[in-house]
C-alpha cells in the first residue's frame, strides 16, 4: 500500500482531522481526571467505570490519530504543515496551533497517567499486603498492569474491597 501524501488531501480535511484528534485527546484527559478522583475517593465502582471510560476515550483517540495519519500527516507534523502548498487563508496557522495544542496535551496526558499509575501502585501494594494477611496464597494475583489499566475485570473491585 502506498502511503497517503498530505499534499494531495484537501487542506480543510487536514485541519478537521487535527481538530478531531485534539477533541479526543481532551476526552482522554477528562477521563484521567475522573479516574484520579475515583482513586483518591476510594470508590471502587466509580474507578471501574472510569477505567472503562478511559479505555473507550483512548480507543477513540487512537482512531482519530489513525485517520489523521491516513491523510498523510504522520511524523514531523509541524514541518509537513509549514511546507504544505495549499494550506492558506489561515488554515496553516490553525493547523500549526492545533499541533502545538496536541503536543502540550500529549505531555499533560503522560504526566496525568503517571500520576494515576503511582496511586494505583500504592493501592496495589496495600491490597497485596492485606491479601497476604488474609489469604497468603492469594497475594500473588495481578490486580493492575504497568500501564495502569485493569488486567482483569475484577481488578478495581478487588482494590476497593481488600
Amino acid at each position: 500500500m502506498v502511503p497517503a501524501d498530505s499534499h494531495a488531501t484537501e487542506p480543510q480535511m487536514l485541519v478537521t482531522a487535527l481538530d478531531a484528534e485534539l477533541s479526543t485527546l481532551v476526552q482522554v484527559l477528562d477521563m484521567l481526571d475522573i479516574e484520579h478522583e475515583a482513586l483518591m475517593g476510594n470508590d471502587p465502582e466509580r474507578l471501574e467505570q472510569a477505567v472503562a471510560a478511559k479505555q473507550n476515550a483512548i480507543a477513540a483517540h487512537l482512531k482519530s490519530r489513525s485517520y489523521r495519519e491516513s491523510l498523510g500527516l504522520r511524523d514531523s507534523l509541524r514541518e509537513q504543515l509549514e511546507a504544505h502548498p495549499t494550506l492558506v487563508n489561515g488554515l496553516r496557522d490553525r493547523a500549526l496551533n492545533l499541533v502545538t495544542e496536541l503536543n502540550d496535551l500529549a505531555l499533560q496526558s503522560k504526566n496525568m497517567n503517571a500520576r494515576n499509575g503511582k496511586l494505583i501502585a500504592g493501592l496495589k501494594e496495600r491490597t497485596n499486603t492485606s491479601l497476604k494477611v488474609l489469604r497468603p496464597e492469594a497475594a500473588n494475583i495481578t490486580l493492575y498492569g504497568d500501564s495502569g489499566s485493569a488486567e482483569n475485570t475484577m481488578g478495581s473491585r478487588l482494590l476497593g474491597s481488600a
